[in-house]
């Protein structure tokens, strides 16, 4: 018997769980909604720089991670690594160690 649609995205949701690519890398899966502007935004600008959106996610996400790297000492660097440290220093949403794009996202993201 033929499989149904829902019976094929599961099967090829657990051969890709935690797979490898081409190079041999390991992949994890992101599932979640975005704004639409935002997923446009990412269509656009992987499209322009002539990448996927997977690799245009990929470089902007260690992009940041390395200006945040550059702002920390070696021991704030373990803390970011072990996720022991945050941009909000308390409930209020105060921020430290960051630059003004990353303040504002966070302010929009936490009145959502």
């Amino acid at each position: 018997m033929p499989k149904t649609n829902a019976q094929r995205q599961q099967a090829y949701r657990q051969r890709h769980l935690k797979g490898f690519d081409d190079e041999q890398q390991m992949l994890e899966r992101i599932n979640m909604m975005i704004h639409h502007r935002a997923k446009i935004g990412l269509k656009r600008l992987a499209h322009y720089y002539g990448v996927t959106q997977r690799a245009f996610l990929e470089q902007i996400i260690e992009d940041a991670t390395e200006q945040v790297l550059k702002t920390l000492d070696g021991a704030q660097q373990n803390d970011f690594y072990d996720m022991k440290i945050t941009l909000r220093s308390n409930e209020r949403g105060e921020v430290t160690n960051t630059t003004q794009n990353v303040a504002e996202l966070t302010d929009r993201d936490r009145s959502e």
